[in-house]
């Protein structure tokens, strides 16, 4: 393994990236897209909050902005990815969303709408 990284770093020839093939793999790579996955989407989301724009409200309002900007990046780095549908509906599954994306968005749609939503500028009112 060394020798491969070795030759890895002296020619500059670095592995294209690709999805994660495990649940631990996808959790490791998405550690926050899994929490926000598994903790908003999960099969209790109709009855906690009332649709999938209020879950998504809930967590901007509620979680720390860092963790919503490392979770907008980690959405692009999974779209970046370029996975066919079906391959990003395994991918939430397995970062633990239990409920279908809201009509009529696919997986990927949505997606790129809740990292376009969180990814707007919140005011810091602290100061």
């Amino acid at each position: 393994m060394a020798d491969h990284i070795k030759r890895s770093i002296e020619s500059g020839d670095v592995p294209p990236p690709v999805a994660p093939q495990t649940h631990g793999e996808w959790h490791a790579r998405f550690g926050e897209l899994g929490q926000f996955l598994g903790g908003w989407f999960s099969q209790d989301m109709p009855d906690e909050f009332g649709d999938h724009d209020a879950a998504v409200r809930d967590y901007r309002a509620t979680v720390d902005p860092q963790l919503t900007a490392r979770l907008v990046g980690e959405i692009h780095e999974l779209l970046a990815l370029g996975p066919e549908e079906h391959d990003y509906a395994v991918g939430v599954a397995e970062l633990g969303m239990e409920v279908e994306p809201p009509a009529p968005f696919s997986v990927e749609a949505w997606l790129r709408t809740v990292a376009e939503h969180l990814g707007t500028v919140r005011p810091d009112y602290t100061n």
